[in-house]
């Protein structure tokens, strides 16, 4: 009978079938200011019906289709939406510069049980959210976001003049920022 020599081909195959299969990614990295989703690489998405925000970062680097920035520690600048203008100062738990010739304000206040409390000026409009490793809460500029995290990403409810379903990722790479340079880029992003 063949079947042995027939055996160790199929086995051969099925190891080779099971190399291909991606492993199971690391558990994001302990973070006290948010949570990071792995799987988006070194990027940062928010998604809904009818919006779609995606940037890259490598490095200080931060780009997208409309976004091309550098962050230092001391300040965010570079081109929004538009060509526009983005030169932002960072200092402690305040920002202020302006974005699209809007001011932008950040002030970080934490509340209590992992949550910050992130108010301010963006895309001229007073603006207010709640982050922590759990929640994504509040407004930024025309939108309001009331996301939870699932274990892999925020989801739940956005609303930028009708309510839809969205996520947030967030990527790991934003874990070794300063809380103020993370809520910062949010306004700008998600606030323009």
């Amino acid at each position: 009978m063949h079947l042995p020599r027939l055996a160790v081909p199929l086995a051969a195959l099925a190891v080779v079938g099971c190399a291909s299969t991606p492993a199971n990614l690391p558990p994001p990295p302990p973070w006290a200011f948010a949570s990071a989703t792995p799987s988006s690489g070194n990027e940062l998405r928010m998604r809904s019906q009818t919006k779609y925000i995606q940037v890259s970062i490598d490095g200080p680097d931060i780009y997208g289709s409309t976004f091309s920035l550098k962050h230092a520690g001391a300040y965010i600048r570079g081109t929004g939406v538009g060509q526009t203008a983005v030169d932002v100062r960072l200092q402690g738990t305040h920002a202020a510069g302006s974005v699209a010739n809007q001011p932008l304000t950040v002030d970080l206040q934490p509340e209590g049980n992992g949550v910050t409390h992130v108010t301010g000026l963006f895309a001229g409009a007073i603006s207010d959210f709640r982050i922590s490793p759990a929640i994504f809460q509040g407004k930024l500029g025309i939108c309001s976001y009331d996301f939870a995290w699932t274990g892999m990403r925020y989801e739940g409810k956005v609303s930028c003049g009708s309510v839809e379903q969205g996520s947030l990722e967030l990527p790991v790479a934003m874990a070794s920022w300063t809380d103020l340079e993370v809520a910062t880029v949010l306004a700008i992003l998600l606030g323009s």
